[in-house]
């Protein structure tokens, strides 16, 4: 049997006295108590600094969006607006959230009076790469995923889609960017959409939802 063996306190005159061992033991663990968080903290200057390193950027984007898949698989022109804010990195990778809205009329296209109107709100994380050719502008392509909510409005026949509904869907595309301004950034683009588990009429058109949009913008770093 093994006994723990506490050094006690021993007095000089009327006054107690902590033995040396004790204070020996004490200075060890503080030390190794603040080689620890020495560690930890260059652990997390590490992690942080390519995000402290990031500058952060607002945009907004309009433009002109043909859409597939509404009524005999004619593409129609709608509009497309898009909101985001994002990061840039020294590396020329840029990430975002991003908010988009796309609207389309569609009226008589089933042969008769029917107004099947669609819009699609959406929200996607982007990833971009800014390729660093030219000082004047700087050409990028970007990608991008998350979901999206359908809203057919007017279209009610046999099997097709009379409620909204939301879905995954994902993006990419390709663009320029001209800084005409301190912090201010012109920005052109094109972009393709997605939601492929969407079917709006399986009758007329049984293929996944998408549209193609060349978009005008501004972007402004913070």
């Amino acid at each position: 049997m093994y006994k723990l063996l506490i050094p006690q306190a021993r007095t000089r005159g009327t006054r107690a006295f902590i033995p040396s061992e004790i204070i020996i033991l004490n200075t060890k663990s503080n030390s190794r108590m603040k080689n620890r968080i020495s560690i930890m903290l260059l652990a997390a200057g590490m992690w942080t600094a390519p995000v402290l390193a990031a500058e952060p950027y607002i945009s907004a984007s309009i433009g002109d969006s043909e859409m597939n898949h509404v009524g005999l698989g004619h593409d129609n022109s709608g509009l497309t607006m898009l909101g985001a804010i994002g990061l840039g990195f020294e590396n020329n990778f840029r990430l975002e959230a991003e908010v988009g809205y796309q609207a389309i009329g569609n009226n008589g296209e089933y042969g008769s009076n029917l107004d099947s109107n669609l819009s699609i709100l959406s929200i996607l994380a982007n990833a971009y790469y800014d390729v660093s050719f030219f000082d004047f502008a700087t050409p990028y392509i970007t990608a991008g995923a998350g979901g999206a909510n359908v809203n057919p409005m007017g279209i009610n026949l046999p099997g097709s889609l009379s409620t909204s509904k939301s879905s995954f869907a994902y993006q990419f595309g390709a663009g320029i960017t001209v800084p005409i301004g301190d912090n201010v950034k012109l920005d052109a683009r094109y972009r393709y959409f997605v939601t492929p588990k969407i079917i709006l009429d399986p009758i007329f058109d049984n293929q996944k939802l998408s549209s193609n949009s060349f978009l005008l913008g501004l972007s402004f770093n913070l």
